[in-house]
C-alpha cells in the first residue's frame, strides 16, 4: 500500500497523539452553576418544591464523596441562599470546600439579600467576573 509516496508493509494504525479529552476523562475545567434553592422548575405546588429541595440537598451531599466533582461552583440569584445557615444545605458546604472545590457567590445577589456567607473560603465575586468564569469553562453543568 502506498500512502503519500511511502511504502507501508502492513496495516496502518493511526493514533492521535493528544486530545482535549480522552474517552474516560472529563473536560479540563467544569463549572457547576446553581441559580435557585431547588432542582428543577417549581410547578407551583408544595410537593414539587419539597422534591426539588430534596434533590438539591442530595446533589450537594454527594459532592462530599463523589469521584468526579466540578472545579468550581457558582451560586447566582436565589442559589446564594443555599450558603446561609437557615438553609438545609448549609452543612454540605464544609465538606465541599474541604475538597478544594472553588465556591463563588454572586455579590449582587448577596447584597440584594443583605447577607454574606459565613465561611471565608467562599469567594464573593461580581456578576461580570462570574460570567467570565463561565465563558472560559470547558463545560458548564446547571442545577
Amino acid at each position: 500500500m502506498e500512502i503519500g509516496g511511502f511504502r507501508n508493509q502492513g496495516t496502518t494504525k493511526v493514533e492521535p497523539q493528544f486530545a482535549l479529552v480522552g474517552q474516560d476523562e472529563r473536560p479540563k475545567r467544569v463549572v457547576l452553576v446553581i441559580e435557585g434553592e431547588i432542582v428543577g422548575d417549581n410547578k407551583g405546588d408544595a410537593d414539587s418544591e419539597e422534591h426539588g429541595r430534596e434533590l438539591m440537598l442530595h446533589s450537594l451531599k454527594s459532592l462530599a464523596t463523589a469521584k468526579a466533582v466540578p472545579d468550581e461552583i457558582i451560586l447566582l440569584h436565589d442559589g446564594v441562599k443555599l450558603l446561609l445557615p437557615e438553609s438545609e444545605c448549609f452543612s454540605c458546604w464544609k465538606a465541599i470546600l474541604d475538597r478544594e472545590i472553588t465556591v463563588k457567590a454572586c455579590n449582587e445577589s448577596l447584597f440584594y439579600l443583605g447577607r454574606m456567607p459565613e465561611d471565608a473560603r467562599i469567594v464573593c465575586d461580581d456578576m461580570a467576573s462570574l460570567l467570565q468564569s463561565m465563558l472560559t469553562a470547558d463545560r458548564i453543568v446547571r442545577l
